[in-house]
């Protein structure tokens, strides 16, 4: 079994080396993966589980061994079917206002953008939250209940890790799934980027 030690290294490196060995090796096999907080272990096992492979972990002193197996590359299904183009789309939000200038303004504004989102259509696929945009989905933001309304119609929402951690405020997240620079960047890269 080949093995990889990621502990120590900054989000997303944990996950970028779990895709190259995965992809090194062929079907049915493992790899263990040595990581040292929460947040690559969730990183890792959403990437491993989203590509088609199993993940088990375990919990040792002061770190944890992911075994991830990996599994069929024709495991995901063919789409059905359609004539209909669908376009995925990202709405970015890095900062607690929208646009530059009076700071009320722009907190009014983005706050109006929120609540639209639940009336538009096409939805977006995807928010993703980083730098200041964390704020927004902590315990005591203004956009909580819209947040969370827009989190139960499918909307994923991908909250920065690092970004929480720089601000240290982890512990206040109220809704999202805490994600990596990785994540947000497949989902950057396969969507109309919408940033208000």
């Amino acid at each position: 079994m080949k093995q990889i030690d990621c502990r120590g290294l900054p989000c997303p490196q944990p996950v970028i080396k779990t895709k190259n060995i995965l992809d090194e090796i062929e079907e049915g096999e493992d790899v263990l993966v040595l990581v040292d907080n929460e947040a690559a272990v969730k990183n890792v096992s959403r990437f491993a589980e989203a590509q088609g492979h199993s993940v088990k972990v375990s919990e040792k002193e002061g770190f944890w061994e992911l075994i991830v197996t990996k599994g069929s590359s024709t495991t995901s299904q063919t789409p059905a079917i359609s004539c209909e183009t669908q376009e995925n789309i990202c709405v970015v939000l890095a900062s607690k206002t929208m646009g530059q200038g009076d700071e009320t303004l722009g907190k009014i504004l983005l706050r109006s953008f929120v609540k639209t989102l639940k009336e538009v259509n096409p939805k977006p696929n995807t928010i993703v939250f980083y730098n200041e945009g964390v704020f927004l989905t902590l315990e005591d933001s203004e956009l909580l209940t819209d947040l969370k309304e827009l989190e139960k119609s499918d909307i994923e929402i991908l909250v920065c890790g690092t970004c929480l951690d720089y601000y240290q405020v982890k512990d206040k997240l109220a809704v999202g799934k805490i994600s990596n620079m990785f994540d947000i960047l497949q989902k950057l890269v396969s969507s109309k980027v919408i940033k208000p």
